[in-house]
């Protein structure tokens, strides 16, 4: 075991490294981190294995506590400390473990933070410093616990040099018996306060303080262009820039090689998981208005287009979903008309919840954006619908003007060049199509998914990248990927030679490799073109689908 001279230690402020006096780095998981920062917080203080249990995963989780003897363990090699010899980790046999290394860790630079806690201030008539700057870890450690690891957290007793992006101060008001903390959000780029809190102490939940502002935080995301901004992009994408703050890459439930190829391609389905849990919050709270509940339809139809190839593998929850998107979106639909962009962010969703609706849509969207200053919004959005309504020139018109607004290589942009794509293949312009689809990505991985969702008709011989992504996919996703197809994209045009166009191809593609049935029979009967002709790969076909 390899010992740390003089127990010196340099930890990064998400205590993902750590470096030594002599200069060797030591790099700790996700768990070894989330322990490392509870451990250090309540230093000299005995931690149960339920705490630290609770501090690497869920509350109430139904993993064993065993599994932090495990970590214990490991981290202990990882610092040179043992059991015997506890430099910085000691066992209370039967109770638990305590941190006996360094009181106060050492971090590295502020600048690499994303929120700092702090300054920190206690005033009034026997305020102790001690006992705010221990809450302040605590904070820190529950902030964490709700970003992912990337996102650092770090507390500084005052704001000196800081240049993080976000700040939460604590002010501790002490009174007659009675602690009472003041907790402020601020934006260093807007120089302004975000939210301000003022809690009793005494049996505060601190998680719950942390996901409060955090919440603030992600809603100041979402706003953070300005209302009638003429290049705010619509709420869909606002959210998904929100969201990325706290969402993981790696979509869950799928082989590595599966996951990588799709989060090539897709935004993270977790991003979408985090931005429903803070809006449904909301409605719980009852602070829920007319723009939040927009906002959660919006989140329920993205979750489809970012992530439906995924779960309708595993679930079919569409007239659930359909039933509260009609039952938040229609009943306050006059209101929500009052404010243009919401309007048009409406109409997105209603043209999504099927036939009956997309007249509606279109009718709203096009009085929308006749008073809307959000020209990128208006022009991306009622581009789509004028699309999906099967006047293609006219949607392809305001998709390329609405274009030069997006930031160049912004997601705004690819989603723009996505919708593009997507009119092209539907007004079966095949090699416009083929063009704008080599700007969408770069990235060789990505290639394989976008060019089997926008697969030609007539695309009888797989490309590399189509064949390397079939030959990864699971048979249960590569069904779910021609129902997710349909239902996102075929279903909401309204001409049945554009439905045809843009899923024949992809459909052929997936025979050819895995069999006919490997279409659904709801596509199948909607769609009779993807189950026309009987297709009986040669040899050199099924070979070229199944390998790379």
């Amino acid at each position: 075991m390899v010992g740390i001279p003089d127990r010196e230690l340099k930890f990064a402020p998400d205590f993902s490294y750590a470096q030594r006096g002599d200069g060797m780095v030591i790099k700790f998981t996700r768990a070894e981190r989330l322990l490392l920062a509870n451990l250090i917080a309540h230093a000299g203080m005995l931690r149960s294995r339920e705490q630290l249990l609770d501090a690497v995963s869920e509350v109430g989780s139904d993993t064993s506590d065993r599994n932090v003897d495990f970590f214990i363990t490991r981290l202990r090699g990882k610092l040179g400390c043992s059991a015997r010899n506890p430099k910085f980790i000691a066992t209370r046999y039967g109770e638990g473990y305590v941190w006996v290394g360094p009181r106060s860790a050492r971090t590295g630079p502020l600048a690499e933070c994303f929120v700092v806690v702090g300054p920190v201030l206690a005033i009034g008539q026997g305020s102790g410093g001690t006992e705010a700057v221990g809450f302040a870890e605590d904070l820190a450690l529950a902030l964490r616990k709700q970003l992912p690891a990337e996102r650092v957290v770090a507390v500084r007793s005052d704001d000196a040099g800081d240049s993080s992006p976000f700040r939460v101060s604590l002010t501790f008001v002490v009174s007659g018996g009675r602690t009472e903390c003041i907790s402020s959000l601020h934006s260093r780029e807007s120089a302004k306060v975000i939210v301000a809190r003022r809690d009793d102490c005494h049996g505060l939940d601190v998680d719950l303080l942390a996901g409060s502002h955090l919440a603030a935080l992600w809603q100041f995301q979402v706003d953070r262009t300005g209302a009638g901004a003429t290049d705010a992009a619509p709420l869909a994408v606002r959210m998904f820039e929100a969201g990325a703050l706290f969402g993981e890459d790696v979509p869950a439930g799928l082989p590595d090689e599966v996951a990588k190829l799709k989060g090539e391609a897709f935004p993270s389905a977790a991003i979408w998981r985090k931005n429903e849990a803070q809006l449904r919050r909301l409605l719980h709270d009852g602070k829920a208005t007319a723009t939040t509940r927009l906002m959660l339809g919006m989140n329920i139809y993205t979750r489809y287009i970012i992530d439906g190839w995924r779960f309708l593998a595993n679930e079919d929850p569409r007239e659930r979903d359909q039933a509260e998107l009609e039952s938040l979106i229609v009943d306050i639909l006059p209101e929500l008309l009052d404010d243009p962009q919401n309007a048009l962010s409406a109409a997105l969703v209603l043209s999504f919840m099927g036939p009956a609706y997309q007249l509606l849509a279109l009718e709203i969207a096009e009085e929308a954006f006749a008073r809307s200053t959000a020209l990128a919004d208006g022009l991306s959005t009622l581009g789509r619908l004028r699309g999906f309504a099967g006047d293609f020139d006219g949607g392809l018109d305001l998709l390329y003007r609405a274009r030069p607004l997006c930031k160049p290589g912004s997601i705004f942009e690819r989603y723009v060049t996505s919708c593009i794509c997507q009119i092209l293949l539907a007004a079966g312009n095949f090699e416009e199509k083929d063009r704008e689809l080599e700007t969408l990505t770069r990235s060789p991985i990505a290639k394989g998914p976008y060019r089997l969702l926008y697969a030609n008709p007539g695309e009888a011989t797989p490309s590399l990248p189509v064949r390397i992504h079939l030959a990864l996919s699971p048979r249960k996703y590569a069904r779910a990927t021609v129902l997710w197809s349909y239902y996102i994209c075929a279903r909401v045009y309204r001409h049945q030679e554009a439905q045809e166009n843009l899923i024949v191809g992809l459909a052929g593609h997936m025979r050819r490799r895995f069999g006919d049935d490997i279409v659904p029979q709801e596509v199948g009967a909607a769609i009779p073109a993807t189950m026309r002709d009987v297709i009986q790969p040669s040899p050199d076909q099924v070979k070229a689908y199944a390998s790379f």
